[in-house]
């Protein structure tokens, strides 16, 4: 994570780096300008000492007297920073011999023709030495780093001057902030030296007040929720139970009418009453699931941790005939223990194991029980994944997402009555989980949802588990239950 300075460190740090960019760009500039000056002041020396030493050999060589001229160029050149002098006849021949020189790509070389009249008799070269210019760039390079330095110094401290109303203004906001986060600035108004820093406390006041008039929708709205839930479940119940007072009437008498007036019916007619009993019969399933299914949202029992082994031999026993009946081979591997509401828990394993059961079309059905630990892919978080996998006739895709909406049923089914699997999904959901299936006409059906990890502590919070790795392996499968 980046590190976060105040106001004023920022200020001064930006201006310094600005004050330091310009002090560096306008010394070179400077430097650059020196530089052009001092070779143009170096050039004129040489050519200076190139004339003169010209002017006073012209005799000498116009005479032929060679051995006059180092008696001539001492007298004649008197810059000490002169370090090279050549002088040659008009054959460009070597008249006098210069002292030995062994960089003379450091001198700056002036050539200059010696005259006699108007003829030329020879030539004069002159190489002079930089070191005064060296020396004056190096003053010069001082100073200006000299000027650098009280500039970027007078510019931070300009700038800490300046950034104080800005760093006081915020200072202010983040007072203010703090008041309105914690409910004590409810109708104030800030006012700071800076106009957008007010214009920021006053954005902040309408958020928040439009923050609480939401709140208090979204809570009027779920008080009215709640209300017509109850008052839907309480019609329901109301509705239900009514309905069910005339269905036990048409059942008995139908009964009766099978039981009793049999052999007095031909075909058309006992086919008729089993219609009839068989619909009542149906319609009080109806009415119970969907009792079921209307309390299901009342009835929530605190959550605690639940052995599903343990479990799921009492659904084993409330199954027990069916599984007799089809001879149904319950496989169930070792499951964990979950923070979960137990009887809601129960009914999704019933309903799921009942199903796998109920619509197993093979000769040897085999139901299948496990789980794995994974981590949720979205969350990170680790969670276990359930699975009830059956052999039997299997569901087709374009019913997936059907199966699990109220009183959706398949083509196929004539016993259910389209709540068990809404049930399912609305019990997983309820504890954070989710629920799908797979399968292939004809190949059996695997049911899949998903529980968090959870332990539950010693007050009695539930706590979530740390991400950990997920198993490789599922488990060995166990002895039936």
């Amino acid at each position: 994570m980046a590190s976060k300075y105040n106001v004023k460190v920022q200020y001064a740090a930006w201006v310094a780096v600005v004050s330091l960019a310009t002090v560096v760009v306008m010394t070179g500039l400077h430097l650059w300008r020196e530089m052009s000056s001092q070779e143009e002041v170096t050039r004129q020396r040489a050519e200076f000492s190139a004339k003169t030493l010209a002017k006073v050999s012209a005799a000498a060589l116009a005479s032929n007297d060679t051995r006059a001229l180092p008696a001539i160029v001492a007298m004649a050149v008197s810059d000490e920073e002169v370090l090279y002098k050549q002088i040659t006849d008009k054959e460009n021949r070597e008249a006098y011999r210069p002292g030995v020189v062994r960089n003379l790509d450091a001198l700056l070389l002036v050539k200059e023709p010696v005259m006699a009249g108007t003829n030329r008799v020879g030539t004069v070269e002159v190489g002079v030495g930089r070191a005064s210019m060296s020396k004056h760039l190096m003053q010069t390079v001082f100073a200006d780093l000299g000027i650098g330095v009280v500039l970027v110094v007078g510019a931070v401290g300009l700038s800490l001057l300046a950034s104080g109303p800005v760093a006081g203004a915020l200072k202010e906001l983040r007072g203010f902030v703090k008041r309105l986060a914690s409910g004590e600035s409810r109708g104030e108004r800030l006012e700071s030296d800076l106009a957008e820093v007010d214009e920021v406390g006053s954005l902040l006041n309408t958020m928040v007040t439009r923050l609480e008039e939401g709140q208090r929708s979204q809570s009027n709205a779920q008080k009215e929720l709640k209300a017509a839930q109850k008052e839907m479940d309480e019609y329901t119940y109301v509705i239900s139970h009514d309905l069910k007072e005339p269905l036990r009437g048409i059942e008995a008498f139908s009964k009766f009418l099978v039981e009793d007036y049999r052999d007095k019916l031909d075909d058309e007619g006992r086919h008729r009453i089993d219609v009839i009993r068989n619909s009542a019969l149906r319609m009080q399933r109806l009415i119970n699931d969907l009792l079921k299914f209307s309390r299901m949202g009342q009835l929530k029992n605190p959550m605690t941790p639940v052995g599903l082994n343990a479990m799921l031999m009492h659904v084993r026993l409330n199954l027990q005939f069916a599984i007799d009946a089809k001879k149904v081979d319950l496989q169930v591997e070792k499951l964990p223990t979950v923070v979960c509401d137990a009887t809601a828990m129960t009914e999704v394993f019933h309903n799921l194991i009942s199903n796998a059961i109920k619509y197993n079309d093979k000769p040897s059905p085999v139901v299948k029980v496990g789980c794995t630990e994974k981590v949720n892919a979205q969350t990170g978080a680790p969670e276990y994944e359930f699975y009830i996998r059956d052999n039997g006739m299997g569901i087709k895709q374009e019913y997936f997402d059907k199966i699990f909406q109220i009183f959706q049923r398949l083509q196929r089914d004539d016993e259910g009555t389209g709540i068990g699997l809404t049930i399912v999904k609305r019990v997983v959901e309820w504890h954070g989980g989710r629920v799908w299936v797979e399968s292939e006409s004809g190949k059996g059906a695997t049911f899949h949802f998903t529980l968090p990890k959870r332990e539950v502590s010693k007050t009695g919070t539930i706590v979530e588990q740390p991400q950990k790795p997920a198993p490789k392996g599922g488990g060995q499968l166990a002895s039936t239950v």
